[in-house]
């Protein structure tokens, strides 16, 4: 295949990386391995254009995107709806994405598995037509990373740190988050302190990542909290992968869900990035949209 790699440098992995050697690498396994590779190291502010401008040029099968999830997201979005493959060098401090296509989270390994890898689709849902891989969500977990931005730090360890801290002062004051929802599973409304709509459902993982990417269905959990000793029970559930156990929580999976919300002030996110609100949202599921490139031992087709 002929395939075009973009690395992102502000990565948390590749902060401390020798770029230059890993471009060589990266160069001699796909090489190797028969393919016709050609690779960008940008910044962080120069991947959304660098990501869009290969998305959009001709010449090539497929997209390597080393970087962390926000990264492989926009990848993804360039990529929905067109006959390109997008393989994953996990360099981020989750790396959900990888998680879910079962790529090895050391970049040298992952290198190896999509140069000797195989194509497959997987399922990319869309929000008011906006493509995303992994959670739209509404309430604490949006503003945790709203409150976890506010701090500094510069490696994934410092990243994980805050997120903890910024876990603690979401808690303090818990949002309220409003909301009538129409489904294939029925309708409803209320009041939550968290809403997370993901691309299928999160199971039983430690990390908040689905292991079935295949699914064909959007995960919707409702979280409700109206005491202290609920929200912190809420959280434990989340960090240790209990989230479906929690009788904070209901869940459910549909197609097609739309949200109409009744304010305009709340914390939202998609991908694990802050979005400006959403007030009427439409949320599709896409099975297999993605085509995507996983080990070759993979059970995904």
């Amino acid at each position: 295949m002929r395939l075009k790699g973009i690395f992102n440098r502000d990565g948390g992995t590749f902060k401390t990386t020798d770029m230059d050697a890993f471009h060589r690498l990266a160069t001699d396994i796909f090489t190797d391995a028969g393919h016709e590779f050609d690779c960008d190291i940008v910044a962080g502010k120069e991947v959304k254009a660098a990501i869009e401008k290969t998305a959009d040029g001709s010449g090539f099968d497929g997209m390597i995107v080393g970087g962390g999830d926000g990264t492989v997201s926009l990848a993804a979005g360039f990529l929905h709806g067109k006959e390109k493959l997008l393989g994953v060098v996990p360099a981020g401090t989750m790396n959900l994405f990888a998680r879910s296509l079962g790529i090895s989270l050391d970049i040298e390994e992952a290198l190896q598995e999509l140069a000797n890898g195989k194509p497959a689709r997987v399922d990319m849902p869309t929000i008011n037509d906006r493509p995303f891989i992994h959670q739209f969500s509404v309430g604490m977990h949006a503003t945790m990373i709203k409150n976890r931005e506010k701090l500094d730090y510069d490696s994934r360890l410092g990243k994980i740190s805050a997120s903890t801290r910024a876990w603690f002062d979401t808690l303090k004051q818990v949002p309220d988050v409003r909301v009538r929802y129409q489904s294939d599973r029925g309708d409803g409304e209320g009041s939550f302190a968290l809403l997370g709509i993901s691309n299928n459902r999160i199971h039983h993982n430690a990390v908040p990542f689905s292991d079935r990417p295949q699914g064909g269905k959007l995960g919707v959990y409702l979280v409700k909290a109206s005491d202290f000793d609920n929200v912190v029970g809420f959280a434990m559930d989340y960090l240790t992968g209990h989230l479906e156990d929690s009788e904070n929580v209901t869940l459910f999976e549909v197609d097609r869900i739309t949200l109409d919300f009744s304010a305009t002030d709340m914390d939202q996110s998609l991908d694990g990035d802050l979005i400006e609100p959403i007030i009427h949202a439409v949320i599709e599921q896409h099975p297999r949209a993605l085509h995507v490139i996983v080990p070759d031992g993979s059970n995904l087709v």
